[in-house]
């Protein structure tokens, strides 16, 4: 197949971490892979050599937000008419009603992929990506919920939920010895996020447990806030924020718990890594589905409810209290290596986007 991926860029975040891992497993199994971007930034992934790269606007040639828009409009115009790939894959919001809006220049079959929570998105998108939703030739979903969202708008024909892949790093890293000491999270600091409420949460519970740090990774604008938090509740010392790490994997792994605060997502790869991981989990079930996709909750972790300080609270003084409880959480998160593989994943999306190409 002939496939073409149409993203903002390859530069961090979730989605683009999967179109890397997407684009590079096609490309390994013979298909011709094409990444339209908007911009020649360098992904911050690994892409396989083989995955060619279309960019609408070049670093050297910017001018302003005007004229930069107008160019790259009217070289994803020239793409759509002149290249004739089987299948356009669109990933995120903004990608998907751009390709849909201007359906009638192409006769290649589309594929749209939801990317995180639509009831997150401003009400001028959620309108917009519902009446263009039926365009499209088939939806992936990260998880029932969003599936849902669109189901409640219009009729899809063709649609599948295909959650993320593990990174192959990660099942190779299953901690062994005894865990340290640390109560860990990773995420951008944003209010998405909601580290106030874990930080909040673990104020409760910092005396029971003087051993215990916790380590939040990550960067963003919250971070002056996050930090005089901590000053106020006077856990300097015992709340560390150490920005990104490269060594984020090897030290959540061997951590004692992992807590994921957030109020929506879509598919969560930091709860989900953790687990595979063997570490046990903690996470709000947060609007998008991913977390409930990933935690049967008291068989391979914990679920509680959506900024509930004491809740959050009384399930991290759990796990750190009942060792035997740890431990069955723990085991049983284990599973989702196997059941999250990316040879599994990425051959649902393979057989997918064959399906659609084949439509009668």
């Amino acid at each position: 197949m002939k496939i073409t991926i149409f993203i903002s860029g390859v530069t961090g975040g979730g989605a683009e971490k999967v179109t890397c891992s997407i684009a590079s497993y096609l490309v390994g199994k013979g298909h011709d892979i094409e990444l339209l971007t908007m911009s020649d930034e360098l992904p911050t992934y690994p892409l396989d050599c083989k995955v060619s790269r279309c960019c609408l606007l070049k670093e050297s040639e910017r001018k302003n937000f005007f004229v930069n828009n107008i160019l790259r409009l009217l070289r994803f115009v020239q793409y759509l008419v002149i290249r004739r790939p089987d299948v356009y894959l669109a990933m995120l919001p903004t990608n998907i009603i751009t390709l849909l809006s201007m359906r009638f220049l192409t006769r290649s079959r589309i594929i749209a992929a939801e990317r995180a929570n639509p009831n997150s998105y401003k009400e001028k998108i959620q309108k917009k990506l519902a009446r263009l939703a039926d365009k499209a030739d088939g939806w992936v979903f990260q998880t029932n919920e969003q599936q849902e969202w669109y189901m409640s708008h219009v009729n899809l024909k063709r649609k599948l939920v295909i959650p993320n892949a593990i990174n192959p790093d990660v099942i190779k890293q299953h901690f062994c010895g005894k865990r340290e000491k640390i109560i860990v999270t990773a995420g951008r600091l944003t209010n998405q996020k909601n580290h106030t409420m874990l930080i909040n949460a673990y104020a409760k519970i910092a005396n029971k447990h003087k051993d215990y740090n916790l380590v939040i990774y990550g960067e963003g604008p919250n971070r002056i806030k996050l930090e005089e938090q901590i000053k106020k509740l006077k856990l300097n010392g015992r709340v560390f924020l150490p920005g990104y790490s490269s060594e984020v994997i090897t030290n959540v792994s061997k951590s004692s718990l992992f807590v994921l605060s957030s109020d929506f997502e879509g598919m969560p790869n930091a709860l989900m890594e953790a687990m595979a991981m063997g570490v046990p989990s903690i996470s709000t079930d947060c609007g998008g589905g991913g977390a409930k996709f990933l935690i049967e909750n008291e068989k391979n972790g914990l679920l509680v409810p959506i900024g509930d300080v004491d809740a959050l609270a009384s399930a991290m003084d759990r796990v750190l209290s009942d060792r035997a409880f740890s431990e069955k959480i723990s085991n049983n998160a284990r599973t989702l290596c196997k059941t999250l593989a990316p040879d599994v994943i990425y051959g649902e999306w393979e057989r997918f986007l064959d399906e659609v190409v084949n439509i009668k």
